[in-house]
């Protein structure tokens, strides 16, 4: 008599193998699952998701050495790393998706690692910026910068401004946690002290107690994690009707100031910092051919992003998956060993795949300026080949 525990181990071996067959059959179409926040309170990164694929197809065409390559959505909603697992085992097993790309949010990532571990199928992280998730599989990639790489890169900017005392205030949830213990790692081992950490509630949108306690405290930093739009907003505004935006204080935070929402902020919010690894203003040709295609498909307010060109990244790597199995069939574990160390231009400039799967990657500080009388991000500092600092901290023995 066969153990219940034993039979759900049989099926799902019997599961892999079944996915492995049909997808090694079907060599002249390559289905691509994207997994993503197409309504809900992140909807604006779904879009600049499926904008930054829409991109690299018009560019680079729907075929890749014979095949043909289609794109099937699926809306995640809001948060939900249930619907995330359920989504992915519907795309592998009903759909016959060869490859996974998305996942904005660490936990969604994190809750479809088994399945595509045990069906051996390669997943591109967009996003899922949490460092420990890309270990929790080996046909993990990430092309996302990690909040630990943001958070380094902001500690070290406030170094470099002689900045000695720091106060930090993050998002009370995974993400803002990784950003806050990376920020004060690498700035206390600079010398510097942070005088207050706030972890504040997700639906958290009146800040101005936390403005009037930075504003009385002093600080020489302040190092901020809080979601794009209300939130950021409200803080920063209340931040500047203290009159501590553009000053003496540094204030640096992730994506808060995200170029297509820098038009929902008062002019206060000029002098904000932000640690990204997209700018808009990157002076190469993949880049300025990104943004002048866009305007031309989407009209002259469409703006790239951090999201956009993660998943304009995520493309490449599909793409080169693909590309590295011509005329054979389909192949997971031939499909990860293509990427591993993989060099290309990408639209944030030269990057890197390495042996962790991770982005080495230029990073950027960027500052809220108003250039011909519209508020902008302009680059005031470039790290050049960042990897992502917790995986250096804490390799694989």
């Amino acid at each position: 008599m066969i153990k219940p525990r034993m039979l759900i181990v049989a099926i799902g071996v019997c599961i892999g193998a079944f996915c492995l067959a049909v997808r090694a059959e079907t060599t002249d179409v390559i289905r691509i699952g994207v997994i993503g926040p197409f309504s809900g309170p992140y909807a604006a990164s779904g879009k600049q998701y499926r904008q930054g694929i829409e991109m690299y197809v018009q560019e680079h065409g729907s075929k890749v050495n014979g095949r043909d390559v289609q794109i099937i959505y699926r809306d995640v909603g809001g948060t939900s790393p249930a619907a995330a697992r359920e989504i992915a085992q519907e795309l592998i097993l009903k759909d016959k998706v060869s490859m996974l790309g998305g996942f904005y949010l660490s936990p969604e990532a994190s809750a479809v690692s088994s399945v595509i571990t045990e069906t051996r199928t390669p997943t591109v992280l967009f996003g899922a910026s949490s460092p420990q998730v890309i270990r929790q599989s080996p046909y993990f990639v990430r092309v996302a910068a990690t909040m630990w790489t943001s958070g380094v890169i902001a500690a070290e900017y406030g170094h470099k401004r002689s900045a000695k005392t720091a106060y930090t205030i993050v998002s009370d949830y995974s993400a803002g946690r990784d950003i806050e213990d990376a920020f004060k790692q690498k700035f206390t081992a600079l010398g510097g002290r942070v005088i207050r950490s706030d972890r504040v509630p997700l639906n958290t949108v009146d800040y101005a107690a936390f403005a009037q306690r930075i504003a009385d405290m002093k600080p020489d930093m302040v190092e901020m994690f809080l979601p794009a739009g209300t939130p950021a907003i409200s803080f920063l505004k209340a931040m500047g009707d203290r009159g501590l935006l553009g000053g003496k204080l540094i204030v640096i935070g992730n994506n808060e100031t995200d170029d297509p929402d820098l038009h929902l902020f008062p002019d206060s919010v000029i002098g904000t910092y932000t640690a990204s690894n997209y700018a808009t203003g990157v002076g190469n040709n993949v880049n300025e051919k990104l943004k002048s295609d866009l305007i031309a498909k989407y009209g002259p307010e469409a703006v790239p992003n951090f999201s956009m060109v993660g998943a304009y990244n995520g493309m490449e790597l599909f793409y080169r998956m693909i590309a590295a199995q011509k005329g054979t069939m389909w192949n997971p574990d031939a499909a990860m060993s293509a990427v591993i160390s993989y060099t290309w231009v990408s639209p944030s400039g030269p990057v890197k795949i390495g042996t962790d799967r991770n982005m080495t990657q230029n990073m950027f500080v960027r500052q809220v300026t108003k250039e011909n009388g519209k508020l902008v991000n302009s680059v005031v500092s470039e790290s050049e080949g960042v990897p992502d600092p917790w995986a250096v901290a804490n390799p694989v023995h």
